[in-house]
Order: structure tokens, then sequence, then C-alpha cells
């Protein structure tokens, strides 16, 4: 459960965290959140929106590949002529 603070400047130069009654986070300067609120990691990943991530990855470095290709048949080609 995410969590409204409000932060205090100590004598030496440490901050401490006081909780604050508000209901509405959108008002908070300050939210602690729990790890199971933020999940949006790569650590979290089920596996079918990891093999979606590598086969995009894996896409675009055929693309890549691809292109090179086409690159290294359009420089060579007159070559061989000559």
């Amino acid at each position: 459960m995410a969590q409204c603070v409000q932060l205090q400047l100590n004598s030496d130069g440490s901050y401490r965290l006081i909780p604050q009654d508000l209901q509405d986070l959108n008002s908070c300067a300050y939210v602690i959140s729990t790890g199971a609120e933020v999940g949006n990691s790569l650590l979290s990943l089920t596996p079918a929106q990891g093999a979606e991530i590598s086969m995009y990855v894996c896409g675009l470095w055929a693309l890549a590949w691809g292109i090179k290709q086409i690159g290294i048949v359009l420089n060579s080609g007159d070559s061989q002529n000559e």
C-alpha cells in the first residue's frame, strides 16, 4: 500500500520520513510504494512477455543484418566487372 510522507531535515543533514494521513496521493510531495505496487521490472516478466521481447530483439537484429547484406551487394556489384 502506498503511503504519503513528508521529509524533515535533521540537524546532522539526514532526512526523516514523517507519515501523513492524506487519502489523495496526487497531492503528496513524496509517496512510498511497496515492491508489489512497483512490479514493472525485468525480473517480474512472465514467460510470454519475455518471449515477446526476445522476438522483437531478434527481429530487429535480422532487419539490421538484411540491410547490411543489401549494402554489401550494392557496393560490390560493380567491382567484379572491372
